[in-house]
């Protein structure tokens, strides 16, 4: 019976070590980026700016042509976390231009974001239509 009690509490020990997480919680400003045929991408996750405003940004990067402020309108997101879905019309959003790149602010992504999270993002611009996957 004692030699049981003591296998099970060292399963117990067992298992919880195996199923415990060791990612790391982002502490510092964070660049999780990817690049598709038409798009370069990089969400800057900022700790400060989140706890305060609950947002950061995206920037895209569209590799080859040259955008407009009209252009906003006709490109269309999706953000995928382990956390959710994020859509949206860049038009709508809160943007910056700079030549072929855009920055836009993004709402809540995660709940708590790790240096090892990934995260999909879906660009359609026109007939082009660019999925990637973002990482450290």
């Amino acid at each position: 019976m004692k030699a049981n009690a003591i296998l099970g509490v060292f399963l117990i020990i067992i298992l919880s070590a195996c199923s415990s997480s060791s990612q790391t919680v982002v502490t510092n400003e964070t660049i999780f980026q990817g690049e598709g045929k038409y798009w370069t991408v990089k969400y800057i996750y900022n700790p400060e700016r989140y706890e305060e405003k609950k947002v950061n940004w995206i920037e895209i990067h569209l590799k080859g042509s040259k955008l407009s402020e009209d252009d906003l309108k006709n490109i269309d997101i999706e953000l995928e976390t382990r956390d959710g879905l994020i859509t949206g019309n860049v038009g709508d959003m809160v943007t910056k231009i700079n030549g072929n790149s855009i920055l836009f602010l993004v709402g809540t992504v995660n709940n708590v974001t790790y240096k090892e999270d990934e995260y999909k993002i879906t660009i359609k611009f026109g007939y082009k239509t660019d999925v990637i996957k973002l990482q450290v």
